[in-house]
């Protein structure tokens, strides 16, 4: 079960820029103009309990899991991110993801991510923050993407022996990420 909204919890506006910065776009245009979010500025806070019911919605519409996966590869883009982390291995992202998570928020309790390495290639990251799980699964994706040299071969995936949140089946999700 995810945790539940704060109303106080907000989201920085770099990071939801994701919604209206993504290859989906012309998609999610109507939700844009609905919810009056066609400007979002990067250095101000939104509601993350706004940010939350519009992806919801996102997600149950048409095409609503690849929306929210090309909103998640927008968000690792748009997100906050240190100067130092941008140009370091794949893993140490991974390792930090639960940082760079809470780098994003502020105010109230917004759950969280934790990775465990399997081997240098392999990573799981086990969920259970506010988002998604096919956004939290077009983040991951979009950092293999971002943080991985050009040209690597890499896979994400939700794990098979774990139900996920979005599912009701558990109270994580769990994505792996391997490459080679």
């Amino acid at each position: 079960m995810r945790p539940p909204i704060d109303p106080e919890t907000q989201v920085v506006g770099a990071a939801m820029s994701s919604i209206v910065e993504n290859i989906q776009r012309e998609d999610i245009q109507p939700y844009l103009d609905k919810y009056n979010l066609n400007t979002i500025v990067p250095d101000q806070w939104y509601s993350a309990h706004d940010f939350i019911s519009i992806l919801r919605e996102i997600g149950s519409g048409d095409g609503g899991m690849g929306n929210l996966v090309a909103i998640g590869m927008a968000v690792t883009h748009q997100m906050l991110v240190p100067p130092e982390l941008e140009k370091v291995p794949l893993s140490v992202i991974l390792m930090g993801w639960n940082d760079l998570y809470h780098l994003q928020h502020r105010h109230g309790n917004i759950g969280g991510v934790v990775t465990e390495k399997i081997s240098d290639t392999h990573y799981r990251t086990i969920h259970t923050h506010l988002y998604p799980d096919d956004m939290t699964w077009g983040l991951a994706y979009g950092m293999a993407k971002r943080w991985l040299p050009a040209g690597t071969h890499f896979k994400v995936f939700y794990n098979p022996q774990s139900p996920r949140l979005d599912d009701g089946g558990g109270d994580q999700t769990v994505i792996d990420i391997t490459w080679n």
